[in-house]
């Protein structure tokens, strides 16, 4: 028809205008098929987008880098040799490297553009894109999958210096299991505190899937971590502190003066009764087919008494724990006490001649 113009609507995608056809028929949304596509993958993006939001992929890597950077400290502080303490740096730089890349694809995952990321990351826009390509951060964070899947915790893969390949292999053995018990023993303080693991998260400002792993004994808590969550379960930390210690693979002094010698080993001995839920003394008794009394049990546990090697396996055993594991400290109080009777003479002390 003369005079009727055409009718013009605006593309969905590039909001450029478009004659829309005439007739029946579903109308046109698009200028063409090529704005079309790339609507469509914008909400394929999005939706992908959406869900990955649910999991941050940097959020996990940060509380492994929490673990990390503290683990630093500790080695610091213990004086480890220089060897060591470059490692473990490497170890963190590393872990940051692979933090900030999830970071990066966190915030492209909600949506932020290049332009604003290389601004907030002080870069090129060009050195953004290339450095934080998804494929190569995909590839970057598979290979520190398999890396960890590879190895365990460093303290327990890596035997302390001076041990051999044998030795180091024990040592892992009985970290392993110090780690599982450390992990009962928190477990039954959360327990006997009431509190949900949402409660915890909050109280502590650790995310709760975290606070969760720790509890499971997928991860070991660093020792500033463990205080906290002990405190706020109701429980002593010094219970604790040497099964915190085998759990990393730390290698104390072998030798103590006698007060301290037989403090290590009673807070072995209650950390072995606190992992195995505080059981009824008689219970232990029983558990110990008869090695032990109830008075001996409540005088070893609270300090009373130095018990007798047979003493002391059989109340690790019947803890459903390994004597094995605690001979070293039961050997460091006798040790102690025998060189308290009798003093190794300094080399400068001639001893004098009987007057016999």
């Amino acid at each position: 028809m003369e005079g009727t113009s055409p009718r013009h609507e605006e593309c969905r995608h590039c909001q450029e205008a478009f004659v829309q056809k005439e007739g029946p028929g579903r109308k046109k949304a698009y200028c063409s098929i090529a704005c079309r596509q790339k609507a469509q993958r914008q909400r394929d993006g999005r939706s992908a987008q959406r869900a990955r939001a649910v999991h941050p992929l940097g959020r996990h890597i940060a509380e492994d880098l929490q673990v990390l950077v503290a683990s630093l400290l500790e080695v610091e502080y213990d004086g480890q040799p220089l060897k060591i303490l470059l490692r473990t740096a490497e170890e963190v730089v590393r872990e940051v490297e692979c933090y900030v890349a999830a970071a990066v694809r966190d915030a492209r995952n909600k949506g932020a553009d290049w332009g604003s990321i290389a601004a907030d990351a002080n870069v090129s826009m060009t050195t953004a894109r290339t450095v934080w390509a998804e494929s190569k951060v995909r590839r970057q964070l598979e290979r520190r999958a398999a890396d960890r899947a590879k190895r365990r915790p460093r303290a327990e893969t890596a035997p302390p210096e001076g041990l051999g390949s044998e030795q180091g292999g024990v040592l892992s053995k009985a970290s392993e299991r110090a780690s599982a018990k450390l992990a009962s023993a928190l477990s039954y303080l959360h327990q006997e505190s009431g509190l949900a693991i949402k409660a915890v998260a909050q109280h502590t400002s650790l995310s709760p899937s975290y606070v969760s792993r720790i509890l499971s004994g997928e991860r070991t808590p660093t020792w500033s971590v463990l205080c906290t969550l002990v405190r706020l379960f109701g429980g002593n930390p010094a219970d604790l502190r040497v099964l915190f210690e085998s759990a990393h693979g730390l290698m104390p002094l072998t030798r103590h003066a006698v007060p301290d010698a037989a403090e290590r080993l009673l807070a072995a001995l209650q950390g072995f009764y606190l992992a195995a839920g505080r059981p009824e003394y008689g219970l232990v008794r029983r558990a110990s087919r008869g090695v032990l009394t109830t008075q001996d049990i409540r005088d070893i546990l609270e300090g009373q008494m130095v018990p007798t090697w047979e003493a002391t396996a059989a109340l690790v055993s019947a803890l459903n724990a390994c004597p094995a594991d605690i001979r070293p400290l039961w050997e460091a109080v006798h040790y102690a006490f025998l060189v308290c009777l009798d003093p190794v003479p300094h080399e400068s002390v001639v001893p004098r001649p009987d007057s016999g």
